[in-house]
């Protein structure tokens, strides 16, 4: 072998290891960027989850929503697609909830912890809302299909094992764990349930 093809050699793998590393620094850096994304999706859900419209338009769906569907006018609206966040504020938390189940079904942000933080709402909300929904699938038959998407995908998660699995991935903070489990018992409030009598 030549000294030229020796050196003709030696510059293709060096090209070869300068490649290689250059592919895992981009993949480093998009890796990084996808989680700065991930990151500020989580801060606007909590942002959405606190502003007064929406905190407000929850409670409406949690408190008010069912009575408000007793009321011919109201379901009528709704029924003939005349129905918009401006009059009726369910859709505020249901435009929220499909726009974020639309981001996790298309794997634009990742599934966890996305769906951990809102599943306990949005399943609520579901509970609340799932009239609403059917109501505008015989209109739209694919109508919030997006909620409904991350309502499954809520009801998929063991909420009662999330306290163990905090609790399993930081085993060195035990004690920690043990005197929060402590405090949490010795503040433990006792709610009495009157009976109203018939």
């Amino acid at each position: 072998m030549s000294v030229w093809e020796q050196l003709t050699a030696i510059a293709a793998f060096g090209q070869i290891i300068v490649i290689a590393v250059g592919a895992f620094i981009a993949y480093q850096q998009i890796n990084r960027l996808r989680r700065q994304q991930e990151a500020e999706v989580i801060q606007r859900i909590f942002e959405t989850l606190n502003e007064q419209r929406f905190a407000g338009a929850l409670d409406f769906v949690y408190n008010d929503l069912e009575l408000r569907m007793t009321e011919a006018a109201y379901v009528r609206e709704i029924a003939e697609g005349r129905a918009t966040a401006a009059s009726h504020r369910e859709f505020v938390v249901m435009h929220f909830f499909n726009g974020l189940g639309l981001l996790v079904h298309n794997k634009m942000v990742a599934e966890y912890p996305i769906v951990f933080i809102v599943a306990s709402p949005c399943m609520r909300a579901w509970d609340r809302l799932a009239p609403v929904v059917e109501l505008l699938r015989r209109r739209y038959p694919h109508a919030y299909t997006p909620f409904e998407s991350l309502v499954v995908r809520s009801r998929a998660i063991d909420l009662a094992a999330i306290n163990e699995r905090f609790r399993t991935e930081t085993p060195q903070l035990r004690a920690q764990w043990e005197a929060t489990g402590r405090e949490l018992a010795d503040k433990r409030i006792h709610v009495r349930e009157d009976k109203v009598a018939d």
